[in-house]
């Protein structure tokens, strides 16, 4: 009785075994090229978390460098007679053993997001986000001092909504001046000034927002710096959306951090 010959193991494809490195030196490529060489990582996490990212972008790049390294020392060591196959046995039935190329080949998809850090990178969130958000970010109770007597009082969105919710007289007969993005009103002649507020991504984003009246809205995602003064409606601690009678707007540059709201700055 005679057994059939063992299965022919499949020769290696020329990117066995170098997906996993590579996906982790292109992932740490794009981490870094995100945080060092531009400062697209403030579209999607808070400032402070810069350095974690430099650190893990250096990390990930290091260990794929290494299994790249380790996989081309491994390939120059390997026998040639090692990837050389028999002559075929024409009455050979044993099976061939093709390996399991498809699920590596899908494995290399996994490269699609690092390469989109860095060449395609996503914008950060805006009036989309905003408009799905129907519960406004809730602000803390502070020590609000009384303006400066200035015709114009800059403000920061949150300081702003604090201050109608918590010290309203404080805001009384006061012009001010806002800095956000656009974004659709509920009812006709209305829109939104929004600033999105982090905890530690975007995905936790919460929307800060004034309604805006007595101007036309601008495009949705327009920045814009708003002047106008405070209507005096009395705004509820649950859902703080303070109004805003506008005297004038004006279109500026996104700033570099779109997620820092901080009061306008002239220049």
């Amino acid at each position: 009785m005679t057994g059939r010959p063992p299965a022919r193991a499949a020769r290696p494809g020329l990117l066995s075994g170098l997906g996993p490195p590579v996906l982790l030196a292109l992932t740490g490529t794009g981490l870094l090229h995100t945080t060092v060489r531009s400062d697209v990582y403030l579209r999607y996490v808070k400032e402070g978390l810069r350095p974690y990212l430099i650190a893990s972008g250096v990390l990930l790049l290091a260990l794929g460098l290494a299994g790249l390294g380790a996989e081309v020392v491994r390939r120059v060591r390997q026998p040639l007679d090692d990837h050389a196959e028999a002559e075929p046995d024409d009455h050979a039935e044993g099976p061939v053993d093709h390996g399991h190329g498809g699920a590596s080949h899908v494995a290399w998809l996994l490269a699609a997001p690092a390469l989109t850090l860095m060449f395609i990178a996503p914008p950060a969130l805006g009036s989309y986000t905003a408009s799905r958000d129907r519960a406004a970010a809730g602000v803390e109770r502070a020590a609000y001092e009384e303006l400066p007597d200035a015709a114009v009082t800059p403000l920061a969105l949150e300081d702003f909504v604090g201050r109608s919710v918590h010290a309203p007289n404080t805001l009384r007969g006061r012009t001010v001046r806002l800095l956000g993005f656009a974004s659709a009103g509920r009812t006709p002649g209305t829109w939104y000034l929004n600033r999105l507020k982090l905890s530690c991504c975007a995905a936790d984003a919460r929307t800060l927002r004034v309604e805006m009246r007595g101007v036309q809205a601008p495009a949705g995602d327009t920045w814009v710096e708003v002047t106008g003064v405070w209507r005096g409606d009395v705004v509820a601690a649950d859902r703080p959306v303070p109004t805003l009678e506008v005297a004038t707007v004006n279109p500026v540059d996104p700033p570099r951090n779109p997620y820092h709201d901080a009061a306008p700055t002239d220049g």
